[in-house]
């Protein structure tokens, strides 16, 4: 799987690459901005991410843009294709632009954060992109 984290903060992106990291590659970005680069970049070498996350809070472009870019990329450059899953991740007072981005600007999912290993873990699973094994 090939994961893409966008957040401005360094330790939220490490916590993200260590839960998701045995599932895939994972490339990450500081910025909204620096995220639609690889996007898009990822994207015209016929190489798409299957999953974003994307912080909302964001300098130089925020995640609501940032995600509005993407799926713009995604119609241009590869509108045969299935739509990348982007998941929006929030803290608990910006819940409502997570709303926003879900219904007005496209995101497939969103997180709140604190986020655990369980939390993404069942995400992941709930839009079928890892099966999780019973025991």
């Amino acid at each position: 799987m090939k994961i893409l984290i966008a957040d401005d903060e360094l330790q939220n992106r490490k916590l993200m690459r260590d839960f998701l990291k045995p599932l895939g590659q994972c490339d990450m970005a500081s910025d909204g901005k620096a995220a639609l680069d690889l996007f898009v970049a990822d994207l015209e070498d016929g190489d798409p991410y299957d999953i974003v996350f994307l912080d909302i809070m964001m300098p130089v472009m925020d995640g609501q843009k940032a995600l509005s870019k993407m799926r713009a990329a995604e119609k241009r450059l590869a509108p045969e294709a299935r739509e990348t899953a982007i998941i929006m991740v929030t803290g608990m007072d910006s819940s409502m632009q997570a709303m926003q981005a879900y219904f007005k600007g496209g995101c497939t999912d969103y997180l709140t954060k604190p986020v655990t290993r369980q939390s993404l873990l069942d995400k992941l699973q709930t839009l079928g992109l890892i099966e999780i094994e019973e025991d």
